[in-house]
């Protein structure tokens, strides 16, 4: 699953991608890709959150891009009412494109069980975000447990047992309401948690997260330090390749390297 940030303030692209013609360009250098995940708001906690407006505006021009792609489209955003716009432009234009809805606010709700109900060619990604409430989904760094090691592990197979359902994808969300012990936690006991939870399919996001930075002695990425980064996150990746199981979507910077 590449990634693509439309954001100004993106940590990991620095604003980059921001008209179409170089969002297209970034696609082609991907090469075979199953998916493509897209945000238009940076939810790293530095940054302040927007509204569903401003973010529409930022997606608005890179829709006529996406409706073309052949593969799953993943929409990477907490608030409902972008959601449910995609969706129905999705269905009123006949969109075969599939439709991902990638909710970082950590929220099974209403809106969620509304969305699976009444999409039903759609899907959603469950992720894990302690934050009381969607509006609160960028200070998720403000919301951490205090369990380590197998507690935590615990902790996570508790959170997401309840949601197990098809169309219904599990995000552990590296770097999400998590201390840099925990982030670790997750990929060190990656299959005991498969084990335990039942998923339909499990999603893997941790290129150029600040936990992976720090194990490197790395701070803020650079145009000259972003290729060793992403070098040790394939090597991270490659080092957990054989303990995974099922179907297991890895969302990535660099997938090329994956």
């Amino acid at each position: 699953m590449g990634v693509i940030n439309l954001t100004p303030n993106s940590f990991s692209d620095g604003g980059e991608l921001l008209t179409p013609a170089s969002v297209e360009k970034r696609i082609l250098s991907f090469g075979t890709i199953d998916a493509l995940d897209v945000g238009a708001e940076s939810t790293a906690p530095f940054n302040s959150a927007i509204g569903a407006s401003e973010e529409w505006k930022r997606l608005d021009p890179f829709l006529p891009l996406l409706k073309s792609l052949k593969i799953p489209v993943s929409i990477d955003t907490y608030h409902v009412e972008t959601i449910e716009r995609i969706a129905h432009l999705w269905h009123s234009e006949q969109i075969t494109t599939p439709l991902i809805w990638n909710d970082v606010s950590g929220k099974f709700d209403n809106a969620v069980k509304s969305f699976l109900k009444r999409h039903t060619n759609f899907y959603y990604v469950f992720c894990h975000n302690l934050a009381p409430h969607r509006d609160l989904t960028t200070k998720h760094m403000e919301y951490l447990s205090g369990a380590d090691g197998e507690a935590f592990l615990v902790e996570l197979t508790d959170y997401f047992l309840p949601f197990v359902q098809e169309r219904v994808i599990f995000d552990p969300t590296l770097g999400f309401s998590k201390t840099y012990e925990q982030n670790w936690t997750i990929l060190n006991g990656l299959k005991t948690l498969q084990e335990k939870i039942p998923a339909y399919e499990w999603l893997l996001g941790f290129s150029r997260k600040s936990f992976l930075r720090k194990k490197m002695g790395v701070g803020a990425i650079t145009a000259e330090n972003r290729e060793s980064i992403d070098l040790y996150h394939q090597k991270v990746l490659n080092d957990l390749k054989g303990s995974l199981k099922g179907s297991v979507w890895v969302r990535t910077h660099r997938p090329e390297l994956v």
